[in-house]
């Protein structure tokens, strides 16, 4: 067996006892906003879960997170993006010209 290109040893004793305050899970349109969402999440309960699902089908995965995280004691919300962000790019269809044949 080839050995590793890594090596693994045990993590330092701080890395050890440091605990996360609370996970905030945001699409990735809003990393840059961090500002915006940081001080809610900073505001709940330490060991909370803020939730922050933009389409559909992140609200169907962040529905699984949100329970699995439930059975291990964690509290979770989850909040519209339009709540976190008051500006969102709304995709409007561009105007279309209709001709009608008599």
């Amino acid at each position: 067996m080839k050995p590793l290109a890594y090596s693994l040893s045990e993590p330092p004793e701080t890395l050890k006892k440091a605990r996360l305050d609370n996970i905030a899970l945001v699409p990735a349109s809003l990393l840059f906003q961090k500002d915006t969402y940081m001080p809610i999440a900073n505001t709940l309960p330490t060991g909370s879960v803020l939730c922050v699902p933009q389409t559909q089908r992140q609200k169907t995965i962040l529905s699984h997170v949100a329970t699995y995280f439930k059975e291990r004691g964690h509290h979770v919300i989850t909040l519209p993006i339009e709540r976190i962000v008051k500006r969102i790019k709304k995709i409007t269809p561009p105007a279309e010209t209709l001709h009608f044949s008599f």
